[in-house]
């Protein structure tokens, strides 16, 4: 039978209770941490952070050295060279194979600036600035300054390319193109190619549902593509004033079509006075030429 220990507090290890407990370590010394060593302060990040960019110490950037850098740069460049080399030559071979299998016409440049004849037509300077064929402006010249220099580019142009004074244009040759009290608009022919036109027939019977001023013009001996502006509605009509052209009679030269492509489109000024003010008007313009009428120019201008 086992026999009950009369000693309550015996302590099993043998050792007096006073003396310290070994640790885990493997050295035979050690007895256990003491609350009074020092500790490492933990490193701030931004130090951490210059650290891994650059390290002083080990003389590595971004965790390499930069020998190793140096492998990796050039590794992605020539990379980077025979990529675009493959893409080159895969783009090339594969166009060279549509080219071979189908029908494959190349276009002159000439045949670029060339369009149906219904595609002609005219083009007024000062275009409108915004979205809406709208020329509007109070009596003020800051406010109408960017349609006056509309105008001096458009002649500045010209004066380099061709020797003219524009002295036919009248007042609407320079600055500041009657802007402020009756304004101008020039009009031309927009530059096709291998276009041309012939005037009207005289002898039409059509002739006579024409504007009046057209019909005059037609009883002149020199024919030409004459150019007509009136007010769209007949509201327009009576609050347009007076238009007045020039050069007057005007009229396109037809001899000088078709244009080549060194040639500029001669240039009609259309002035406006006596207008209603503070109203919105619609004027047409067309060139009348044999058996149709030119594609027809429409602007707003609020007067």
């Amino acid at each position: 039978m086992f026999k009950k220990s009369d000693k309550k507090g015996k302590n099993i290890s043998g050792k007096h209770p006073s003396l310290p407990v070994p640790g885990s370590s493997k050295d035979p010394g050690f007895t256990g941490a003491n609350e009074n060593d020092p500790k490492e302060p933990p490193k701030r990040s931004w130090k951490r952070c210059c650290n891994y960019i650059y390290d002083r110490e080990k003389n590595i950037f971004c965790g390499r050295t930069f020998k190793s850098w140096f492998y990796i740069i050039i590794y992605s460049v020539m990379y980077l060279m025979f990529l675009s080399t493959y893409t080159l030559i895969f783009l090339y071979g594969s166009l060279a194979v549509i080219k071979y299998m189908d029908d494959f016409e190349s276009i002159e440049k000439i045949e670029l600036l060339t369009y149906s004849s219904n595609g002609v037509g005219l083009s007024a300077t000062p275009t409108a600035l915004n979205e809406l064929p709208i020329i509007w402006y109070r009596n003020d010249p800051k406010d109408y300054q960017k349609y006056v220099n509309a105008l001096e580019t458009l002649l500045t142009k010209r004066r380099k390319r061709e020797v003219s004074n524009f002295t036919e244009l009248g007042p609407c040759s320079s600055s500041p193109f009657g802007y402020g009290s009756d304004p101008c608009v020039i009009i031309r022919i927009n530059k096709q190619l291998n276009w041309s036109a012939k005037p009207l027939n005289r002898n039409m019977t059509e002739n006579m549902n024409l504007p009046l001023q057209v019909q005059n013009y037609l009883k002149l001996k020199k024919q030409k593509l004459w150019l007509h502006c009136d007010g769209f509605h007949s509201y327009d009509k009576e609050h347009i004033g007076s238009i007045k052209y020039y050069p007057d009679p005007p009229g396109f030269d037809p001899e000088i079509f078709p244009l080549n492509k060194d040639a500029q489109s001669p240039l009609i000024a259309v002035q406006i006075s006596n207008f209603t003010l503070g109203l919105s008007l619609f004027i047409e313009c067309a060139v009348l030429r044999d058996e149709e009428v030119l594609d027809l120019l429409q602007n707003r201008y609020a007067l």
